[in-house]
Parts: C-alpha cells; structure tokens; sequence
C-alpha cells in the first residue's frame, strides 16, 4: 500500500533528532576517552561537575517553554529559531549572576577563579541557543540548518580535545573553555540562518499564553534535570570528584540509551495532541515499545561501556564497571518517564506532569542524600533507580487517572483497544495510517503557509 511507503512527519523528524544526538554520542564519547588520558579521575570529575551544573542552571534560562513552544507553533527555521531565542534571552539574562554565585560556592578548587566561572556562565547562555536550534527544528521539519550545527558543534570539541590532547594540557577549566566553544555555531546561524516561509511572529496574548504554559511546566523541566543531574551534582559534595570522574566515564555512555525514545516522544507530541483530540491512541502499545527498545539500547551501550574501560581507558578507571549494571536499569526506567510524561502532555495535563517529576526528584535526593555518603558512585547508581522507578509509578498513576477521566470515545477506549487486541497486522495499520494522516497534514499545512507568503 501507498500508505506504508510513508513515513509519518513525527517518524521523520524523531529519525533527524536521532541521528543529529548520535552524532552528539560520538563526540561525548570521543571526547570522554581523549579526557582520560590527560585528566585524572579527580579532574575529570571537576569538569563533570562544571558541566552538570552549567546544564542544571539552563533549564531555568529557557523557563518551561520548550515544550509549549512546540506545540503550538510551526513556521520557517529561521524564524522560530529567532522568535524562540527572543523568548528566553530575558530568562537567559536573569540566571546568570546565580550562574557565577553557583559556580563560585561550589566544591571547585581555587583555580576555577575567575576563568572557569565565566567559562561556566558563557556555556550556559550559549546552550540557551542551542536549545532553541532544536524547537526551531522541530516547529520547520527544515532540517539543513540543524543539521549543520549538530556538525560543527562537534567538531569543534572534538579537535578541541585532540588538540588539548597533544598539548598535554590537564587543566579541566580549559578543557571547559572548549564546550563553551564549541556552542559558537549557534550563534553564526542567529544570522545565517533564512528565514524562510513563516508564521508570525506570536501576538502578546500568545507569547503570554506560552510563558504561563511555560512556567506551569518549568517544575517539571527543573525535576526532571535535578533527578538527571543530582547524583552528579552531589557526589563530589558527598563522597569525591574522583569518584564523579569514574562515574560519568560510565553514565555518559548509558544515558545515550534513553535518546532515541526521548527524541521520538518529543517530536510525537502535536501528532499525539491531535490522535487524543479526535479519537483513542494505542497507550499500552506505546509504552511496551519503547521499553523494549529501551531495554536493547541499554544492554547495548552497558556492553560498549565495559569494552572501553577495560581495553582502552588507563587502568586508573577500572573500578568504574562496578555501576555499569545499576547505571543501564536506571537508564530503562528513566526513559519509561519520560513516555509517560509526554504522553500526559499530550493529554493537556502539564501539570500532572510537574507533580511527578517533583516526586520523583524528592524521592532521588533522599535516596542519593542517604546511600552516596557509605557507599559513593554505587550510591548514585541505585539511588537513581529508586527515584527513577518512584517516578515511573507515579507517572503510571496519573497518566491512569487522566485517561479514566476522558470521555468514553478517547484515549481511556484506546489503551483497553489494546489490551484486548490480538492482530498486530490491524494494530499496525491503524498506527501506518495514524501516522501518514498526520505527515498529509503537515504538508497541506506548509503549502498554504507558502502559497499566503
């Protein structure tokens, strides 16, 4: 059938996310073997800590509107990438005197003074921008722009490190100067960039209406970066960088197993949106997928991790396999939340959405706050699945509750649909069909938007 040869708009654009964060894989991972040979596992643990913090601080420079932005608008690269960063450069210049307090206060030695805190501070205002490439991609579908910076982006830290490499040089503030370099390109395309077919640019009821969404889910977006990042933020106050810099060789890698399902949730949401609003979505069958692929990315990438560190990675970092197991559970439960919570998005309960994560976050903050200080990384790594699976079945409970409380034609039809539904050739079609009827959309969409211009 015709219709099977198409891939559906939100397939399409998970397909491009996913590919530009594979790229983004190689360059960590890439970027995490050159370190260890320079940096020992107390300096890489201080870069580690810099970058987790430089990551945590950001969510509040976007406040909350990725994800409303996205699915209310769509129009020309260019401009929704300019429309996007207009939006967060007054949050962007709110957080960055707490960035400087937070990185001075912080367990740096005296030689991240003052190099290392502006370095820190600049990482964070240009990952603001690198952010919005990403919405603005997801609201074109125009690929070519974002791709060029996942590109460059990497290139550039990756010869950064090589050449760091070659110098021998082992000054973890330096080697943060180059993630902040390595951001540059997003900055060129403020004004490279086309603009291209377009919306305009949102009214001041609308920009109001997506900054109340926004800070309704900002609680969401800092519980779910604390529950990533805390363990990380918090070994080296409660047990040492040298345990941070063995525990992030591993994590770096297992992490990567939850990007393929998280990049296809988020470009799954206007068509989700659309599915909940005319009639049920396969809720159950969504879910068993993406746990199943989880569980294969994981073991995977928990296999990659041990062949690194034992045949390439200098000796010293040896005892990191001992969390490699702990690390890719945790990696399946976290990605199983995050379905969740995107399914709960598309069901307009944003707020549920923060009541969870806030949970969950409580729930990892007192399992790391009592098992990292006697047992360090080993710690972090069952803490994290504790607060993970805390989160999961509190997300389970809502995205219960919500779908009992639609009509009976909705989504609440959709999961008992599947449930009972033993032809997986039906069940596929109507998900092919679902798909393609969302990718015609889109298109008819776009002509009219072009043929107006």
């Amino acid at each position: 059938m015709e219709i099977r040869s198409r891939l559906g708009g939100a397939k399409l654009a998970a397909v491009v996310l996913v590919s530009a964060q594979m790229v983004a894989a190689g360059g960590a991972v890439a970027v995490n073997l050159l370190a260890a040979f320079v940096l020992s596992p107390s300096g890489r643990g201080d870069l580690a800590f810099a970058l987790q913090l430089a990551y945590f601080l950001s969510v509040f420079a976007i406040m909350g509107l990725e994800r409303p932005f996205i699915a209310a608008r769509s129009g020309g690269f260019g401009t929704e990438y300019r429309v996007f960063a207009r939006m967060v450069t007054p949050g962007t210049l709110c957080i960055l005197p707490i960035v400087v307090l937070a990185a001075m206060v912080s367990p740096f030695s005296t030689t991240w003074l003052w190099m290392g805190v502006i370095a820190i501070a600049g990482y964070v205002a240009l990952n603001s921008l690198v952010r919005a490439l990403r919405v603005a991609y997801v609201c074109s579908r125009e690929w070519k722009w974002f791709t060029v910076n996942a590109v460059a982006t990497q290139v550039i830290i990756v010869v950064g490190a090589a050449l760091l490499v070659l110098l021998r040089m082992d000054d973890p503030v330096v080697w943060m100067w180059a993630y902040a370099a390595s951001a540059l390109p997003a900055v060129a395309l403020l004004f490279l960039a086309p603009r291209g077919w377009k919306q305009s640019a949102p009214s001041r009821a609308e920009s109001r209406g997506l900054r109340r969404r926004g800070w309704v889910l900002l609680p969401s977006d800092f519980s779910n970066t604390a529950m990533l990042r805390s363990d990380r933020l918090l070994l080296p106050m409660l047990s040492s960088s040298a345990e941070l810099g063995l525990y992030v060789t591993v994590a770096t890698v297992l992490e990567m197993a939850t990007w393929p399902v998280q990049q296809w949730v988020d470009a799954s949401l206007r068509s989700w949106s659309k599915s909940f609003s005319s009639g049920p979505l396969p809720v159950l069958r969504v879910i068993v997928r993406s746990v199943l692929l989880l569980i294969v990315f994981a073991a995977v990438l928990a296999g990659a991790a041990f062949a690194m560190i034992i045949f390439v990675l200098p000796e010293s970092y040896r005892p990191a396999t001992a969390v490699i197991v702990p690390l890719a559970a945790s990696a399946v439960v976290f990605g199983l939340t995050r379905v969740q919570q995107g399914l709960l998005i598309a069901l307009d309960a944003p707020g549920r959405v923060s009541i969870v994560e806030i949970v969950g976050t409580a729930a990892s903050v007192l399992a790391y706050l009592t098992l990292i200080p006697p047992y360090g990384m080993l710690g972090a790594a069952y803490g994290s699945i504790i607060g993970y699976s805390v989160c999961a079945a509190a997300g389970a409970y809502a995205l219960i509750r919500v779908l009992r409380s639609r009509p009976e034609s909705s989504a609440c039809d959709g999961l008992a649909e599947d449930a009972n539904n033993s032809d997986p050739r039906s069940a596929a079609e109507a998900d092919v069909t679902a798909m393609a009827d969302t990718a015609m959309s889109d298109a008819i969409h776009r002509h009219s938007d072009t043929t107006r211009k």
